[in-house]
């Protein structure tokens, strides 16, 4: 009979450990009475095969044994759970070359099944098995490390979060295989310091082929009174909220960039409409060619200079380039149809109202259709929340070069208190229903088509979402670089403008179209001019920021207010294009706006628009 036959015969197990703790020999009964088979453990290192008994008694008799030779014994529970509740005595000697013989057999004869002591250890074990079970069932990655950072055993989430196939696989490695080369050593201190008290740390880790995680981590010593000790190693992966702060936070960067951008604009837009308009009618009335090339340069770097700044400007919005022409009413019925039965269960009628006169708009059909979808589905939310049916009108219209597309629905409407903070990212009145991200994410895709979006209150009840998007077609065309020549017929124009040289250049542009110009320096100077009878006025030029507490909107609400149809006549200048106050404010008037600055071209186009060809006799002061 040879060895092997008559070990695999014995009624107890052995093992044989190298002296680099590599497991050299396990047996038939060794597999069979724990569970293991020989393919799991030969050739692994003891304690990565075993890392519980790291640290505990087990380590210090085999420590011993390997130092003096002397046999000694432990008694160990069986690991295998279809034998739970069994315990194992162990027999350590040393053999020749150092190595370690672990021979252990079952003490099930010695601890009768109806005795105190085996109750005691079945119900150690059956506690042992609700912590594994906790421990596996933790949503949050969790590790359990020796001092020096090696992993002793890992939850389902931690296996995920160091790209392993299983827990066996991480058993054995220490924890700063995964952590950044530059975090190696404050992960050491960490396990350090966490032995006499818990710690905080933050780690980046690191798996082949991912992109590198964030961790949180705190790390706690779970068997304080063991010379050994157990770290328990709890890692929250918050590179994703990390991410999203990021982007808030630059999102806010570029709010502030906005607003600064808009005051920085105002101010440099000015100076430069009149650098424009003087050297555009320098330009064209020149004398000589040489004069005529020198107008030429400034009135081409002054409008270069604008572009920058509109370039700017249109940065700070995060404003991408308009894709296609969209047909409104079609993207509606189809996302109408996409909930009808949605709507048919919350007993809402879908009402739709678009004039067949609405133009297309400029912009993405699938990020058009994805905003009234979620519109239409915040109005079905808000009806059923008042238990009763209800109905949702759809309508648009056009309001000059734009359209306004309106969902208005018959719910409670939305309380005046949170009503400006609908669009913040993750902010909902839905609770755990509701992710908050909605209309936040609708609104910066309107914003990328270049339009707006607001939230108000119907009056008797409901709420009316809005959003504004530019007309297909309905970008200013540029006018030809020195254009001459000059306006259909003369016009009766009065200017109202705080700036002397912007003034003083607006005119001469105006002069240089043929029209007979009164120059007002601010409100109070244009209020007095068109209370008096005579002259009358065919057009009124107005900026939109003039004295110190009054605007260009102002004069214009004045102006509606008497009902005379003056405000009709009115065009709009600003150098302030990114102020969501004064694009707001632009869009309620309807009224057709010159950004500084501008050309000859443009000025002329606008004021034959603004007068009409046959228009009636000017409206007299």
């Amino acid at each position: 009979m040879d060895a092997r036959t008559l070990l695999d015969g014995l009624d107890v197990g052995l093992v044989a450990i190298a002296p680099d703790w590599t497991i050299d020999e396990w047996t038939a009964p060794a597999a069979r009475l724990t569970g293991l088979p020989a393919s799991r453990v030969l050739g692994q290192n003891f304690w990565v095969a075993f890392p519980t008994a790291r640290g505990t008694h087990v380590e210090r008799v085999l420590q011993d044994v390997l130092a003096d030779g002397q046999e000694r014994q432990y008694l160990w529970p069986a690991r295998a759970p279809e034998l739970s509740g069994l315990v194992f005595e162990t027999r350590v000697t040393r053999g020749p070359r150092n190595y370690l013989l672990l021979l252990f057999r079952q003490v099930r004869e010695e601890i009768p099944a109806q005795s105190r002591a085996a109750q005691i250890l079945t119900a150690f074990e059956t506690e042992r098995r609700l912590y594994y079970q906790l421990f596996s069932a933790l949503p949050t990655p969790t590790l359990i490390l020796a001092l020096d950072g090696q992993v002793l055993e890992a939850n389902p989430a931690a296996v995920t979060l160091l790209g392993l196939p299983d827990a066996p696989a991480a058993r054995g490695r220490c924890l700063s295989d995964w952590v950044a080369p530059s975090q190696r050593e404050p992960l050491t201190r960490t396990l350090r310091e966490a032995v006499a008290r818990r710690r905080r740390a933050r780690f980046t880790f690191e798996t082949p082929g991912e992109p590198p995680r964030e961790v949180d981590a705190v790390v706690d010593n779970v068997d304080p009174h063991s010379a050994g000790g157990r770290l328990l190693f709890l890692a929250e992966d918050v590179s994703t909220e990390l991410l999203l702060q990021r982007k808030l936070f630059q999102a806010d960067r570029l709010a502030q960039l906005g607003a600064l951008l808009a005051g920085v604009a105002h101010e440099l837009n000015n100076p430069l409409a009149a650098i424009a308009a003087f050297a555009e009618v320098l330009e064209t009335d020149a004398a000589s060619d040489e004069a005529r090339e020198s107008a030429a340069i400034i009135h081409s770097e002054a409008l270069r200079a604008g572009r920058v700044i509109q370039t700017l400007l249109d940065y700070a919005r995060q404003r991408p380039q308009l894709s296609t022409a969209v047909d409104v009413r079609d993207v509606v019925d189809r996302a109408l149809a996409l909930i009808g039965n949605q709507l048919r269960r919350a007993r809402v009628q879908p009402l739709v109202a678009i004039p067949d006169e609405v133009p297309a708009v400029l912009g993405d059909p699938q990020e058009l259709q994805q905003v009234i979808l979620n519109g239409v589905v915040n109005a079905i939310q808000a009806i059923e929340s008042t238990g009763r049916a209800g109905r949702i009108l759809v309508s648009a219209r056009r309001a000059d070069g734009f359209v306004v597309l309106t969902v208005e629905d018959t719910g409670p409407g939305v309380p005046s208190e949170i009503l400006d903070r609908v669009f913040d990212p993750f902010f909902t009145t839905k609770g755990e229903q509701g992710t908050g991200l909605g209309l936040s994410i609708s609104l910066g895709l309107v914003r990328g088509m270049g339009g707006r979006m607001w939230l108000e209150n119907v009056e008797g009840g409901g709420a009316r979402l809005l959003v504004e998007l530019p007309v297909e077609g309905a970008r200013p065309t540029p006018g030809r670089e020195g254009a001459e020549g000059t306006a259909t017929r003369p016009l009766a124009v009065l200017l109202v403008e705080d700036e002397p040289a912007v003034r003083r250049g607006m005119a001469k542009m105006m002069e240089r179209l043929g029209h007979r110009v009164t120059a007002a320096e601010g409100y109070t100077d244009a209020r007095a001019r068109l209370q008096n009878p005579a002259p009358a006025y065919d057009a009124l030029v107005v900026d939109v920021h003039l004295d110190q507490g009054r605007t260009g909107f102002d004069l214009f609400e004045d102006l509606r207010l008497e009902g005379r149809g003056r405000e009709r006549r009115v065009v709009f200048i600003t150098g302030d294009s990114v102020s969501v106050r004064t694009r707001e404010a632009l869009a309620r008037t309807e009224r057709p706006v010159l950004k500084k600055p501008f050309r000859l071209g443009e000025l002329r186009e606008v004021l034959d628009r603004v007068a009409g060809p046959t228009a009636p006799p000017p409206l007299r002061g």
